[in-house]
C-alpha cells in the first residue's frame, strides 16, 4: 500500500532503537491522559455519580475499542507491506543472479561484467538500501548501475543474437525489480490511517477529565494509555518497511556479492594456467 500524503509523526523516530521508541510513545501517552485527568477535571467538574462514573467508563472503552481494532487493522496492513518489501528484495536479487549464472556460460565477454555486478551489489546493500526510503536513488548506485548497463551493452555486441537477447532481456527484469524496490522504499500507511489513530487517541484522552483526579483513578488512566501507546509504537515500527530496527534486510543481495566473488576467485588460476 503505497504511502497517502505525509504521516503526521515525526519520521526520524524510525532511525531511533525500537526501545527508546517504545518508551517514547508510552511515556507520551501516559502522561497525556494523566494530565489531562489531573489538569481538566477540576475545570469539568463532572458529577461523582455513580451513573457518571459508569458513563466515563462506557466513553473511554467505547474510543479503547475503536483504537484497539483501528491498530490491529494497521498491524495487520503493515505486516503485509513488510512480506511485500522481502519478496520484491528477494526478486531482485533473484533477477541479478540469473544475470551473473548467464553471464557466466557466455564465456569472456559475460565474465567481463562481473566486477560491474559485484560492484552494483555492493552498492545496493552498503548505499542506497539504507538511504532509499528518505531520498530514493543513490548517485553511487545509480552511477554502478549505468556502468553495469555499459558493460551488459558491450558484451551484447560480441554474442550471437540469441545469446544477447537474453543478456539483454535479463538484464531489464533486473532494472525493472530495481524501480519496483525503489517505488516501494516509500512506502507505507496512509496518512489518513494516522490521523485516524491520533483522533482516536485524542479522544480517549479527553474522556480522562470525566474521572475524579484520585491517585488510583490517574494511575489508572495512564496505564491504560500506555498500553495503547505500545500498541501504536508497534504499528509504527512496521509501517516503512525500509527503515529501523524491523526493517527489510539487505542479504539477499549480499549473497549475490559473495557468489560473485567466488566465481572471480575461480576464475583467475584458470587465467593464469592460459597465460
Amino acid at each position: 500500500m503505497a504511502a497517502s500524503g505525509r504521516m503526521p509523526l515525526p519520521p526520524f523516530l524510525h532511525d531511533l532503537p525500537p526501545s527508546l521508541v517504545y518508551a517514547l510513545f508510552m511515556s507520551a501517552a501516559a502522561g497525556a491522559a494523566a494530565l489531562a485527568c489531573v489538569l481538566l477535571a477540576p475545570v469539568v467538574r463532572a458529577p461523582n455519580t455513580k451513573e457518571m462514573l459508569d458513563v466515563a467508563m462506557r466513553t473511554t472503552g467505547a474510543v479503547t475499542a475503536a483504537l484497539t481494532l483501528t491498530l490491529a487493522f494497521c498491524a495487520v496492513q503493515a505486516r503485509g507491506q513488510m512480506a511485500d518489501a522481502q519478496r520484491q528484495v528477494q526478486a531482485e536479487a533473484a533477477a541479478i543472479a540469473g544475470l551473473v549464472r548467464l553471464a557466466e556460460r557466455m564465456g569472456a565477454a559475460g565474465q567481463a561484467m562481473l566486477p560491474a555486478l559485484g560492484s552494483y551489489l555492493h552498492s545496493i546493500a552498503a548505499e542506497e538500501f539504507r538511504t532509499m526510503a528518505q531520498a530514493g536513488r543513490h548517485p553511487d548506485t545509480q552511477r554502478a548501475a549505468e556502468a553495469l548497463e555499459q558493460a551488459v551493452y558491450a558484451a551484447a555486441a560480441t554474442l550471437p543474437d540469441r545469446f544477447a537477447t537474453d543478456l539483454l532481456d535479463e538484464a531489464d527484469q533486473a532494472e525493472a525489480a530495481r524501480e519496483a524496490r525503489l517505488q516501494a522504499a516509500a512506502a507505507g500507511l496512509p496518512a489518513q490511517f494516522w490521523t485516524l489513530i491520533l483522533l482516536l487517541a485524542g479522544l480517549m484522552v479527553a474522556t480522562g477529565p470525566l474521572y475524579p483526579p484520585r491517585a488510583h483513578v490517574v494511575a489508572m488512566l495512564a496505564v491504560q494509555a500506555a498500553g495503547l501507546g505500545a500498541l501504536v509504537a508497534f504499528v509504527f515500527l512496521m509501517d516503512q518497511p525500509f527503515r529501523g530496527d524491523l526493517a527489510v534486510s539487505p542479504e539477499p543481495y549480499r549473497a549475490v556479492e559473495r557468489s560473485i566473488a567466488h566465481r572471480v576467485e575461480g576464475l583467475r588460476p584458470a587465467r593464469h594456467i592460459s597465460h
